[in-house]
């Protein structure tokens, strides 16, 4: 809410640059977003002038892509910017389809996270109703998602979110049209704003609700010695109520950091883990994941010497923190010391999504971990780019000249395996060796066989 509420601060003003536009045309191209080639909404003054004279109304959807993803933070700018372009692309593709040839797209500020469609008058109504336009956003909502899941990589669209809210103007001729203009996209704001927050209070609900009643079961994937197929430890992968869009994990965090709740989620996930891992083979490692929020937690700063640990007959030796990067380090002096803490009572720590943005690049700089794992985005298709190579390359150099051992996550093909061999990677993990299961997954016996 406070984002949307500083853009009501200065929305006004930039309305007003309209005005100034028409003044001096110059300005037409400073008003024009880069990364989109999209006009913003001070060029629509004129535009949205006529549709009012013509037909005294005109509906408004505000399409806000909202900031709690993170993409920015995490990834980057640039990799924003390229979500945001591949958004307006989306909508474009709407026109003569979802959306009408007749209506316009544009963006509400340069370089912002709010896009803005200005609906045609209806063809067959005298004016616009307000069912009329849940409808519309209902069906650009759905259909923004959809588009968008097969358009980015799985790693940013699990990060990506968006909420459609939609105004009314009815055109006042004793009212200047900019304060129309403004009041209206104020209230498609508020609507977009009060879906979002809706929608947050009823996952917040449910994810208390799991945490309470511990609805969080573990499955483990072997992390394997290459090129010798050796199991060395297994990650723990918790999941939430089976069937429902709370099963996955970025799914359970995205919320708990919405909610406020990651503390009390990933305590239930490593008690869960833990009990789980009783059993495991003392010669295997155990692959915690901890998020970057939770380091300075009293619990797991004191996990060397809790109930938790010792039931599970693990030592602080067979344990390596998985650090991910769900939320971004924001003061990595203080994080590495963090570490050290843990460093010192035996843990071994690893950094997850290495070389996937700037982050991770900073993360394996600044943290020294004792292992990395190479993104599945660098691993995928592996075998097919040499880009690829080389980059997995570089980084397995890294790791011999630093002594941070390389493991190649999200293997899913004998081919991306074969090339990953041939490079010279020697640990990996993913669904070429064994799908997450309950204690313990083997190695896939097509696998074993084929590396005798």
């Amino acid at each position: 809410m406070k984002q949307t509420k500083t853009n009501y601060s200065i929305l006004k003003s930039w309305i007003e640059l309209g005005r100034l536009v028409r003044e001096k045309k110059h300005l037409e191209k400073l008003l024009r977003d880069r990364v989109t080639d999209l006009p913003t909404i001070p060029l629509l003054i004129n535009d949205i002038e006529k549709i009012l004279k013509e037909h005294t109304q005109v509906g408004i959807l505000c399409v806000d892509i909202v900031k709690y993803s993170k993409i920015e933070e995490i990834y980057g700018y640039q990799t924003f910017d390229k979500v945001m372009k591949m958004v307006a692309d989306v909508l474009r593709s709407f026109l003569g389809g979802s959306l009408r040839e007749t209506d316009v797209i544009s963006q509400l500020m340069i370089s912002g996270n709010t896009f803005t469609i200005l609906l045609s008058p209806p063809r067959k109504k005298t004016e616009l109703q307000k069912e009329d336009l849940i409808k519309i956003k209902k069906r650009i909502d759905s259909k923004i998602t959809e588009a968008i899941r097969s358009s980015l990589d799985y790693a940013l669209f699990k990060k990506f979110g968006c909420y459609v809210g939609s105004a009314i103007l009815n055109y006042d001729k004793s009212i200047r049209l900019e304060r129309q203009l403004y009041t209206a996209l104020e209230k498609a704001l508020e609507d977009s704003a009060s879906a979002q927050s809706k929608d947050a209070e009823k996952r917040m609900r449910e994810l208390k609700k799991i945490i309470k009643e511990e609805e969080i079961y573990t499955l483990f994937q072997p992390i394997v010695k290459l090129p010798n197929y050796k199991i060395i430890g297994y990650e723990a992968l918790s999941r939430g109520p089976g069937q429902g869009e709370f099963e996955r994990p970025d799914k359970l965090f995205n919320i708990a950091y919405q909610s406020n709740l990651v503390i009390e989620l990933e305590r239930l996930c490593r008690k869960k883990a833990l009990a789980s891992a009783s059993n495991m083979n003392p010669e295997h490692m155990l692959f915690l994941n901890i998020e970057p929020d939770s380091v300075n937690d009293p619990e797991l700063r004191q996990l060397a010497a809790s109930a938790l640990l010792l039931n599970s007959g693990l030592g602080p030796e067979h344990i390596v923190l998985e650090v991910t990067e769900r939320s971004a380090i924001m003061d990595f002096s203080a994080f590495r010391n963090a570490l050290e803490y843990f460093r010192a009572l035996g843990f071994k720590i690893a950094i997850d999504d290495g070389g996937a943005g700037y982050a991770s690049l900073q993360s394996i700089i600044e943290l020294k971990p004792d292992f990395i794992k190479i993104d599945m985005s660098l691993i995928r298709n592996i075998d097919s780019d040499n880009i690829k190579q080389q980059l997995v390359k570089a980084l397995i150099n890294f790791g011999k000249e630093t002594g941070v051992k390389m493991i190649a996550e999200g293997i899913e093909t004998k081919a991306e395996l074969k090339t990953l061999l041939n490079i010279g990677i020697e640990i990996g993990q993913g669904f070429v060796f064994a799908y997450p299961s309950e204690p313990f997954p083997k190695i896939r016996k097509q696998i074993l066989t084929q590396s005798t």
